[in-house]
């Protein structure tokens, strides 16, 4: 407990404060590449091997030699215009190992450059690319980080639209899934969340949505179709202001007869699971290794 509060109370100090108004972009990936810089300091990089996936370049991290064990696609985080790549990276590494399985990141165009729907289309890019390159879909999970949680549920339901098949699985960690801020918690949790404020949500539409209004399926995909997705696991904290978007998916995803699991963790921070110091990042990792372990060996 007393880790939790000191990273929270560190949080509130760094990086809550740039949500104090509706910071530039510019502000927002300084600051946030300035933090993932220092994360690398007294780490190895990680080793990385680029490649085209259906046209998109792509990040291997592990052995691609073992892809027909399983394939990780993870969707990276990041309001739809930041990167912290080195802190993806390590992740991504910590997948591999865990699993077995190598994982494909994907480096999809960024906002405000590259509005809606670029990155979306790159990521259903990649999906269909591990598609074509005879990865059959029952031996992929797709792994979503907080925008990238978003795309990747989009993912799934433009795959089923586009008669693709369903991955093995799907994790969302920490998922905006409603850009319209209509979840109670967008309000209820301002003064609990640790890392973001409610202009969050004013940002990401100005920056990402490139006139598309807010409560189009594929930019919300609460609003979207959930029948027929892969089996889905959910991971979010009770202090996030996106807390009530994973309830809200869940409850939608199980009446569509969708598999479900809801894991809400108490007092962590956004992006908790990239944060050593904390054991529930430990014990999150531990659940999404399972979840997609569980998810590979089905077929």
């Amino acid at each position: 407990m007393l880790i939790r509060t000191i990273v929270n109370a560190g949080l509130r100090r760094t990086l809550q404060p740039l949500w104090n108004d509706i910071p530039s972009v510019a502000r927002m990936r300084a600051a946030y590449h300035r933090i993932d810089r220092l994360g690398t300091l007294g780490r190895r990089p990680v080793r990385v091997d680029v490649a085209d996936v259906g046209g998109v370049a792509v990040e291997w991290i592990g052995r691609p030699a073992a892809a027909g064990e399983g394939v990780i696609l993870y969707l990276h985080g990041g309001g739809f215009a930041v990167r912290a790549a080195a802190a993806d990276r390590r992740y991504c590494a910590g997948l591999a190992r865990r699993t077995g399985c190598p994982v494909v990141q994907v480096p999809y165009r960024l906002a405000p450059e590259f509005p809606f729907p670029a990155g979306l289309d790159d990521c259903c890019a990649v999906y269909a690319g591990l598609l074509a390159a005879g990865i059959p879909a029952h031996k992929i999970v797709v792994i979503g980080h907080s925008a990238g949680a978003n795309l990747a549920l989009v993912l799934l339901m433009r795959a089923r639209d586009n008669g693709w098949p369903q991955p093995a699985g799907c994790i969302l960690l920490s998922a905006p899934i409603d850009l319209t801020a209509g979840s109670p918690s967008a309000t209820a949790n301002a003064a609990r969340d640790s890392m973001q404020s409610p202009n969050i949500w004013p940002w990401v539409r100005m920056t990402y949505l490139g006139g598309v209004a807010p409560d189009h399926p594929d930019v919300s995909p609460l609003f979207g179709d959930w029948a027929g997705l892969a089996p889905l696991h959910f991971h979010v904290s009770d202090t996030e202001i996106i807390l009530d978007d994973s309830r809200r998916a869940a409850e939608r995803a199980r009446r569509a007869g969708n598999r479900v699991t809801l894991t809400i963790w108490h007092d962590v921070p956004h992006s908790f699971y990239y944060m050593n110091a904390l054991r529930e990042a430990w014990r999150c990792r531990a659940e999404v290794v399972a979840f997609a372990g569980a998810a590979l060996r089905q077929m």
